[in-house]
């Protein structure tokens, strides 16, 4: 036996007309509960203000806005700032000093307030994202052409500061940012682009930073902007990935060729101040060897001169050949002395070889 399902129930449709009589209904009554007992609201309205007069408290009204209007002019500078007030965009005020000062209201005055202390940093040629890092643009490398034809990555930190507010707001036509980042590119590649990669990665770093520095500071003030350098800050200078293998065997060699040529000048400064005083030695030993031997000849020069003036005082007096035998006889008296005198037997007619006498060492005898 099969049971029937139970049929759902129907729902009634909504009658429109009651809902509409029902909303005038209810309006009605709010319209009684507000009008109160017939009488209209404009007449309460005017049973309660009565008293007053329309033309006073509208003038009180047009008073309190002109003044509001004017009290809009007043501005406050804080310290390390400055600020510009351009009157239908004239400048009549270029550097207000920090304090409180009033200016015309808008539309006919306007006042901007740029921080003057602050020092502004802008990183060009690095990669990665800095936290503070504003810009709509992302950040791209930068790769100049050294003056050898050589790649070369750099990344540099500029810091600057507002120093004309006035030309730094009217002046800049697009962010200041970028002015100076294409300012630190453009004297990056016009000051590497004259000078050898060799230089530019070990010797000139320090020189390359103030002239980068000399060099956008000039484009700045070419531009009017009101800015000034502070510090620029060579981060890096090196040679693409591709090729940073053999720059650093370069540089390798580079040093073991100024560390050979250290060791060879210290070997020399040690070596040439000890054969130079050899030298000096040898000149003062020549010097007083040839003033001896100029004092020795002088010497015998003077005293031949003298022997020869004593024979020839003596010759006059007692003759040329008693003087000559005289002189004779005191030369053998200094050669005698030293002569060695053998006394042979030669009456049986015996032979003596005196070579044979000269090698032994016999006594000195004296003959009779």
């Amino acid at each position: 036996m099969s049971e029937t399902p139970p049929t759902p129930p129907e729902h009634p449709s909504p009658n429109w007309g009651d809902i509409l009589r029902d909303a005038i209904q209810t309006l009605q009554r709010f319209v009684r509960f507000v009008v109160g007992d017939g009488e209209s609201p404009l007449a309460d309205l005017r049973s309660a203000f009565g008293n007053l007069r329309p033309r006073r408290i509208l003038l009180g009204l047009v008073i309190l806005a002109i003044v509001g209007y004017l009290l809009t002019g007043i501005y406050v500078v804080a310290a390390g700032e400055a600020a510009v007030v351009r009157r239908f965009g004239a400048v009549v005020e270029p550097n207000v000093m920090p304090g409180l000062h009033y200016r015309l209201p808008w539309p006919i005055d306007r006042v901007d307030i740029v921080n003057v202390s602050e020092v502004r940093r802008e990183v060009v040629g690095v990669l990665a994202l800095e936290e503070d890092h504003e810009h709509p643009e992302p950040p791209s490398k930068l790769q100049v052409l050294s003056g050898d034809t050589n790649v070369i990555d750099v990344e540099i930190i500029v810091q600057y500061q507002v120093s004309d507010p006035a030309a730094y707001l009217v002046n800049i036509q697009y962010a200041p940012y970028r002015l100076v980042r294409d300012s630190v590119r453009q004297a990056v590649t016009t000051v590497m682009g004259q000078l050898p990669v060799d230089a530019i990665l070990t010797t000139e770093r320090q020189t390359l930073q103030n002239t980068i520095r000399t060099e956008t500071q000039q484009r700045l003030d070419a531009y009017n902007s009101g800015m000034t350098v502070v510090g620029i800050n060579l981060q890096k200078a090196f040679p693409p990935d591709e090729v940073a293998d053999a720059f650093v065997d370069v540089s390798s060699a580079r040093v073991d060729k100024e560390r050979t040529i250290n060791d060879a000048n210290g070997y020399a400064n040690s070596l040439l101040p000890q054969t130079r005083g050899e030298a000096q030695q040898i000149l003062a030993n020549a010097e007083a060897y040839r003033s001896d031997v100029i004092a020795q000849a002088n010497g015998e020069a003077k005293a031949f001169e003298t022997i020869l003036a004593e024979y020839q005082t003596n010759s006059a007096i007692y003759g040329e050949n008693i003087t000559r035998y005289r002189l004779f006889l005191e030369t053998l008296e200094l050669i005698l002395p030293r002569v060695q005198i053998y006394v042979v037997n030669t009456e049986n007619g015996e032979t003596v070889n005196l070579r044979l006498l000269g090698s032994t060492s016999p006594a000195r005898t004296s003959a009779p």
